[in-house]
C-alpha cells in the first residue's frame, strides 16, 4: 500500500501530467501574488526617512471651518502625532453634509503608521478607555494637500476622501 502512493506521486509529475501541473502552480502563484500585486499596497513602517513628506499639521475644513486636525511628527526615527476628534454627518453618497470640531476630548495618538510612496496609513487608539481604533490613509496630492481617505469594512460605506491642507508655520 505504501508503494502505491510513491507510485501515484511520482505519475502526478510524469511528462502526461507536467502540462497539468504547471498550469495549476502557475494559477496558485496568480492566485496568491496578483492580488497582493494589484489591490493590496506594500506599507513599510513609518521613519524619519520615508515618512518625512507627511511632517506637519493637517487640517480638513466644511463650509470654511476646521472640523479635523491631524498631527505629524518625527521622533528619533518614528512618526508619531495624533488626530482629533470630529463630529460629522454623511449622505448616502458618503459626503460630508454636517462636519464640526470636539474639542471637548483629546486628540487620539497614532499608535501605528506606515507608508507606501505617497500614501501614509495611519491608526489611531480612542483616549477613551475602550479598545476603539480608526485607520485612515493620507495621500498627498500638492505639496502642502493631502487626501484622508478612512478605511472601513467593506461591508461598511465609506466616506468619500476628505481633503487636508498643511497648515504652514509662520516665523
Amino acid at each position: 500500500m505504501g508503494d502505491e502512493a510513491v507510485i501515484g506521486r511520482v505519475a502526478m509529475f510524469s511528462a502526461e501530467n507536467n502540462g497539468r501541473v504547471m498550469a495549476t502552480l502557475c494559477c496558485l502563484m496568480f492566485a496568491v501574488v496578483f492580488p497582493a500585486w494589484a489591490f493590496g499596497q506594500h506599507f513599510a513602517p513609518a521613519t524619519a526617512t520615508n515618512a518625512k513628506q507627511f511632517v506637519g499639521v493637517w487640517k480638513a475644513s466644511f463650509q470654511g471651518h476646521t472640523f479635523l486636525t491631524v498631527t505629524l511628527a518625527i521622533d528619533g526615527n518614528k512618526l508619531t502625532g495624533s488626530v482629533s476628534h470630529a463630529d460629522i454627518e454623511l449622505n448616502k453618497a458618503g459626503e460630508l453634509t454636517k462636519a464640526e470640531a470636539n474639542d471637548a476630548e483629546e486628540p487620539d495618538p497614532i499608535i501605528d503608521a506606515r507608508v507606501d510612496g505617497d500614501t501614509l496609513r495611519i491608526t489611531t487608539k480612542s483616549t477613551d478607555g475602550s479598545e476603539d481604533s480608526i485607520e485612515a490613509e493620507i495621500r498627498l496630492v500638492a505639496g502642502n494637500e493631502a487626501d484622508l481617505r478612512m478605511v472601513v469594512p467593506p461591508d461598511v460605506p465609506a466616506p468619500k476622501p476628505w481633503r487636508l491642507e498643511r497648515v504652514v508655520k509662520k516665523a
